[in-house]
């Protein structure tokens, strides 16, 4: 009877065998998943790169809307201005294109740290400022935030410049290795400077990242290219710079 019993379990050997042979079906099909991505990602990137010769005529023809807009700014007007609000501080915030074709436009945007789509800044409204806002205008929205605002941007989404390293705003620790010098001690002591436009605005501003923020949560509710004056979403909107940012955040 015992040469006819059956074993109850399977030798060791053999079941090495088989959990080697699932794991190589698996890494199998991790590798074929890993090609088929890397071959979409190539795919989406060739169909970036070629562009129809009406996109090259748009650029042209955006660039010289640009230029031909800033003209009639200047014709037009005997001081190159908007109507800032006569506030103590701006936010600025890039609302629309990524890319822009005007050389005089895209340098006033990097002038005013606004390089990325959605960034924002904070800026003294100045005679300068005002003078960039009109060349820049169809691509920006700004308004005068409160303390509030002011105080959400610092603590959610504040990045300093300290040695040559972008670091998040983390503690008062950090502040006051970079500002300890004029006397800011803590992230309230920046948040009061920043609202007031107070004397060490330009210092701070000069470390301070602008603000990495989001699409609003519910999309744009408004015409991009109109003015928020007639309805749309670029330019002045005032107090509203509030509500915006907090659909940003």
């Amino acid at each position: 009877m015992e040469k006819y019993t059956v074993p109850n379990k399977l030798p060791a050997k053999k079941v090495s065998i088989l959990a080697r042979r699932r794991t190589r079906i698996t890494k199998e099909k991790n590798l074929a998943k890993l090609r088929e991505d890397t071959r979409r990602k190539i795919l989406r990137k060739k169909r970036r790169a070629f562009k129809k010769p009406e996109a090259f005529i748009m650029e042209y023809i955006k660039a010289e809307r640009d230029e031909k807009r800033i003209e009639r700014r200047l014709l037009h007007s005997k001081r190159f201005e908007v109507n800032v609000p006569q506030s103590s501080v701006l936010l600025i915030v890039r609302h629309r294109t990524r890319k822009i074709a005007s050389k005089h436009v895209d340098k006033v945007m990097g002038q005013l740290h606004l390089k990325a789509q959605h960034a924002a800044v904070l800026a003294k409204p100045t005679a300068r400022v005002a003078a960039m806002l009109s060349i820049i205008e169809p691509y920006v929205t700004w308004g005068t935030p409160n303390i509030h605002t002011v105080r959400d941007l610092i603590f959610k989404k504040g990045k300093l410049m300290i040695n040559g390293r972008l670091e998040t705003i983390q503690s008062n620790a950090m502040i006051e290795e970079a500002f300890g010098d004029l006397g800011i001690i803590c992230t309230e002591d920046i948040v009061h400077e920043l609202f007031t436009g107070g004397e060490n605005f330009d210092k701070i501003n000069e470390k301070l990242k602008p603000f990495n923020m989001n699409a609003p949560r519910d999309g744009w509710k408004k015409k991009l290219v109109v003015s928020y004056a007639k309805g749309g979403e670029y330019g002045d909107r005032g107090n509203a710079i509030d509500e915006l940012i907090d659909r940003c955040m």
